[in-house]
């Protein structure tokens, strides 16, 4: 048998638009251009379902691009997680095939971790393979006081929550399950001192996340702190307008002023952390990126997009023009 014989195949595992689901070994293949929403809706005719956080109305190649994770990667993972397999052309467009449709399956470099976030630097994705779960059956919504230290304590417990998000005023926890999770929750949640605890389906748990978790406005930002830092961060820009993924550290905020930007940046710097900021203007539908990144990072980042883009056809790196 010759060598060729083992290379991936040159071709799009699936035609743009398509979707191959494989409900026995709960994995999915999808084109780059499938939006959430569709691939959401086809697993849910075979009881499964994406458990992602993002736009419903964007593809999944963007989401995977933007490296577009929420909250619910507490209970199932981020993009890096579910991601199994990808395709992706580089600057010259050349197909590439990274992973495959099981959890192992990556000798060297894995290539499939190195496109989520990448932004469309180093390639456009043309399928993604991805590992489903089981749809749940309903979820929960509980409500606390904001206290930083109580996801630490239902850690290591039964009812540890799926999401958590904390606000200035409130922390929220999610649960979802079947029917006799969802039952042991209602049953056990209380001890926990809740303000609330509100049953809907797991359209209104989406919904709700999707509400929660988002910054609007002409300048926002995204800041990764150490999780029990959070509280530092958000006292330190002196505003409401904030929430914060306390099981990872991360922090969105919005209405920010000018003269905030510097002390946020300095804040993060100090807490040990790094920022985003995100500018838009009115005449233009793209925000402007500020990173963090440091002269290190950078030239890393340059060598990687050398490689796989030599002539500069794709997305330019942030603090570059063409």
């Amino acid at each position: 048998m010759t060598a060729t014989a083992f290379r991936t195949p040159r071709t799009p595992l699936v035609a743009p638009g398509a979707m191959e689901l494989h409900a026995s070994d709960m994995t999915a293949t999808f084109a780059g251009n499938v939006k959430l929403e569709t691939a959401q809706a086809r697993l849910a005719e075979i009881g499964q379902w994406l458990p992602i956080d993002g736009d419903p109305h964007s593809s999944v190649d963007q989401l995977v691009l933007q490296n577009s994770t929420g909250p619910l990667r507490l209970g199932y993972g981020a993009w890096r997680d579910l991601l199994l397999g990808v395709q992706f052309t580089n600057g010259r467009g050349e197909l590439i095939s990274a992973g495959g449709r099981t959890v192992k399956n990556v000798a060297g470099y894995d290539l499939t971790k190195f496109i989520v976030g990448s932004a469309g630097m180093f390639g456009n994705i043309v399928s993604l393979t991805v590992r489903t779960y089981k749809r749940p059956e309903a979820a929960l919504l509980v409500t606390h006081a904001p206290d930083i230290h109580l996801l630490g304590r239902l850690m290591p417990t039964a009812l540890r929550p799926q999401w958590a998000l904390l606000g200035s005023e409130q922390a929220h926890f999610g649960y979802l399950g079947d029917r006799r999770t969802i039952d042991y929750y209602l049953a056990n949640l209380p001890q926990t001192e809740p303000e609330s605890i509100v049953e809907h389906s797991i359209d209104e748990d989406i919904a709700t996340r999707a509400r929660l978790w988002r910054a609007e406005g002409e300048t926002t930002f995204r800041a990764s702190v150490p999780p029990m830092q959070i509280a530092e961060l958000a006292a330190d820009l002196d505003c409401q307008s904030w929430i914060g993924d306390p099981a990872f550290g991360a922090v969105l905020g919005w209405n920010l002023t000018d003269d905030r930007i510097a002390l946020l940046h300095e804040s993060a710097a100090a807490l040990g952390g790094s920022i985003r900021i995100l500018k838009r203007a009115a005449d233009s539908p793209q925000p402007t990126v500020e990173f963090s990144t440091n002269p290190v990072e950078r030239k890393i980042i340059e060598k990687l997009k050398l490689a796989f883009d030599p002539d500069n056809k794709l997305t330019p790196l942030p603090w570059q023009t063409r």
